[in-house]
């Protein structure tokens, strides 16, 4: 409303509109208690209802339900964000985030981790890593030194983490993409084609760096089918 009021000003065009006669629609009551419909006839109150508050009661749950996966990951795996700190922390309370994560990865009777030896692991790593180290620079480290052998479950643990979905951004960037793509004119397209006109579309900054001619010439010397004799 404000970017529309200094368009008005500069465009020199009267701010005030006036509202649109509004017929008031009968509604039978079935109760004494209720209210008659009032219209709202300050344009203003009207924006703020129809859009405003539209705007924010979506807003709010679709922010809601974002985080709230967001917070069931944090509460499993947020321990494993800060591995350095394990020296100064005791067993006690890392073994309480262990089986947290043990009972968060078990399956009836199977299980992906070891509370125990996850809980003894992360305590001999804490002491060979940085301070400010990350998920990923642990992993890092374990791989590089070839200690995988060595701490089997810190290496499951990270790997699931680092793998984990958190976000749905990249589907709905599949689906505004796609709204770009499979217009009314391409109805008839089939879905191996669409998937490859999506990705193309995604990774465009890729596909500009690609050398069309030297992959057409590779791709014609592969599929050639006469023999030089």
């Amino acid at each position: 409303m404000v970017d529309a009021g200094e368009l008005v000003e500069e465009l020199a065009v009267p701010a005030l509109l006036e509202p649109d006669p509004i017929r008031i629609r009968k509604r039978r009551t079935q109760f004494t208690y209720e209210a008659d419909d009032e219209p709202i006839y300050n344009l203003k109150e009207k924006f703020k209802v129809n859009f405003y508050f539209a705007v924010i009661n979506t807003a709010i749950p679709s922010a809601e339900e974002r985080f709230t996966l967001m917070q069931q990951i944090s509460s499993v795996f947020g321990f494993l964000y800060d591995v350095y700190s394990f020296q100064n922390t005791t067993t006690k309370q890392i073994m309480e985030h262990c089986l947290n994560l043990e009972q968060a990865l078990q399956y009836g009777e199977s299980k992906d981790i070891d509370a125990f030896d996850l809980c003894n692991e992360l305590q001999a790593i804490a002491r060979r890593v940085q301070k400010s180290a990350s998920p990923q620079d642990v992993l890092n480290f374990i791989c590089t030194n070839k200690l995988t052998d060595s701490v089997p479950n810190t290496v499951i643990a990270l790997h699931i983490l680092l793998t984990l979905q958190v976000s749905v951004a990249s589907g709905e960037r599949s689906f505004s993409k796609l709204k770009l793509i499979k217009i009314y004119m391409r109805t008839s397209m089939l879905q191996q084609r669409l998937v490859g006109l999506s990705t193309l579309s995604i990774e465009h900054d890729i596909a500009r760096s690609i050398n069309l001619e030297e992959l057409v010439s590779k791709f014609a010397k592969l599929k050639a089918r006469k023999n030089k004799f």
